[in-house]
C-alpha cells in the first residue's frame, strides 16, 4: 500500500514529459559533477596536509635523533647505565607478562 505522498509523487512522475525528464537529468548530472569536483578538491587539500605533517615529522625525527646522539656522545657512561636499566625493566615486565 502506497502512502499519500508516494501516490502523489508517482502521479507527478507520470505527468512529466520528455523535456522535464531531460531537464531533471541535466540537473542531476550537474550536481554529481559539482560534488565530484568538491570531493576531489578536499582530497587534494587532505593530501597536502598529510604530506606537510609527514615532512615535519621526518624533520623532527632527524632533529631528535641528532640531539639524542649528541647527548649519548657527551655522556656515554650515564647513557649506558640508563639503557641497561630500561632493558632490565622491560625484560622483567616481559617475563612477568609471560607468567600470567
Amino acid at each position: 500500500m502506497l502512502s499519500a505522498k508516494a501516490k502523489a509523487a508517482a502521479k507527478k512522475i507520470e505527468s512529466l514529459n520528455e523535456g522535464d525528464v531531460q531537464s531533471i537529468s541535466e540537473m542531476i548530472k550537474h550536481e554529481v559533477e559539482h560534488a565530484t569536483h568538491v570531493v576531489a578538491e578536499r582530497a587534494k587539500e587532505a593530501e597536502a596536509k598529510v604530506r606537510d605533517f609527514a615532512d615535519h615529522a621526518a624533520d623532527d625525527v632527524k632533529r631528535y635523533t641528532g640531539q639524542a646522539k649528541h647527548k649519548i656522545e657527551e655522556n656515554p657512561l650515564p647513557s649506558v647505565a640508563i639503557a641497561l636499566g630500561v632493558g632490565f625493566i622491560l625484560g622483567a615486565l616481559l617475563i612477568r607478562g609471560d607468567r600470567r
